[in-house]
């Protein structure tokens, strides 16, 4: 008998180092396989040209927006961000592109490291090798990196700001300055409001005024343009007429439809809301309701749903449920939830070709179940548990 239970002991502890050798062996193969699809992204840096063509017209005194701008896909080198954003890149702008473009690599490589730590280590161990492969080989974050794209210092900066929400002035200016860099992460206002972090959000408008009054005394050329470049932004029609444009036709008729349309935006509003006032009452869920909101935050406007680069701000909603999802106590939940969360990473990342609404539908069907799995695993998560066996034996 005793050694029968000796046996078990050993099997169940060996398991466990099984599950995560084949973790770290995954996660070769997916930090490989990435490797291999960013060498392929070549040339790099599409999006990077505009930051350092923007530094290159603060530096000559020239104006950083055209007069008429082709909103959202512009010329080569348009650029659409505030005129503050495009400071940081006068010190690019001297160099080689070559060169800019290293340094912009360099730079994102070392963010997404970072992140990736932050989200991967409150993972249990055997876990976490797993989950590093799902992060290092996420298509967006690839992407993201080879375009040299500001979505992973946005990401990063609400991710710090959130960790320092017991101070909330720092964290407000952090916050202010994401969204001055990136208007993306706008709706987590909302989120930090009805949560009840009002210090919080007023050190956050307070960024924005202020940020607003030196673009006005250091920009005021440019201040016009940038307005100019938003309201064109919102009020086109050119999303649904992509949509419309796209086939297969049937597909794009039902992702074009008002309703489907108009979900995200909706969705995007209540997790930020609705997120914020559960979070008032359930602390220990906080953390995993912000990211919840982050994840959507994008898709306040309807032309996020063509961005895929947005995605990356799904990680943090991706890594704060898997965890739940493995610690819940039931076998068939937990196994049910970390098998929609794979397929909702498999969805998130699926590419097509010009004029394919397929990664369209794809993108927000991963997005329904992101949204899915982690309201549910909220629900199981605070649900009362009955009290183990032996725990009650030992009261």
């Amino acid at each position: 008998m005793r050694s029968a239970a000796i046996a078990r002991e050993e099997g169940a502890t060996a398991r466990p180092r099984v599950v995560w050798a084949l973790g770290v062996a995954v996660f070769a193969l997916a930090a490989i396989s990435a490797l291999q699809i960013f060498l392929a992204k070549q040339p790099y840096g599409y999006d990077l040209w505009a930051y350092v063509l923007a530094g290159r017209h603060l530096l000559a005194g020239e104006p950083l927006y055209p007069y008429d701008p082709a909103v959202p896909f512009g010329p080569f080198g348009e650029y659409h961000y505030a005129p503050a954003t495009a400071v940081p890149f006068m010190l690019l702008a001297p160099l080689p592109f070559w060169l800019a473009t290293a340094v912009s690599i360099g730079l994102n490589v070392g963010i997404a490291t970072a992140i990736g730590v932050h989200l991967i280590r409150p993972l249990p161990r055997d876990a976490r090798p797993w989950a590093a492969g799902a992060y290092v080989l996420f298509l967006p974050l690839v992407l993201e990196i080879a375009l040299g794209q500001l979505n992973l210092i946005t990401l990063g900066l609400c991710l710090l700001a959130w960790s320092l929400r017991s101070r909330p002035i720092a964290s407000g200016v952090i916050l202010g300055v994401a969204i001055g860099v990136k208007l993306l992460p706008a709706t987590l206002i909302l989120f930090y409001l009805a949560s009840g972090r009002v210090r919080l959000v007023m050190a956050t408008l307070v960024t924005g005024l202020v940020g607003l009054a030196l673009t006005w005394i250091m920009f005021p050329r440019d201040l016009p343009g940038y307005i100019g470049i938003l309201v064109a932004l919102r009020g086109g029609e050119w999303a649904s007429a992509y949509i419309a444009s796209s086939s297969p036709t049937w597909l794009a008729d039902l992702v074009g439809a008002a309703a489907v349309m108009a979900l995200l935006p909706v969705v995007a509003l209540g997790t930020a809301v609705g997120g914020g006032l559960l979070a008032r009452r359930d602390a220990q869920h906080q953390t995993q309701l912000h990211h919840l909101a982050l994840a959507f935050a994008p898709y306040v406007a309807s032309f996020g749903l063509m961005w895929f680069p947005y995605l990356v701000t799904t990680l943090p909603a991706l890594a704060v449920t898997l965890r739940s999802a493995l610690l819940l106590p039931q076998r068939v939940a937990r196994a049910g939830s970390v098998a929609a969360l794979a397929m909702s990473w498999l969805l998130l990342q699926i590419v097509g070709g010009e004029d394919d609404i397929v990664p369209i539908a794809a993108h927000l069907l991963g997005l329904i179940v992101l949204l899915t799995v982690a309201v549910l695993v909220l629900v199981l998560g605070t649900a009362r548990q009955p009290v183990p066996r032996a725990d009650l034996a030992a009261a």
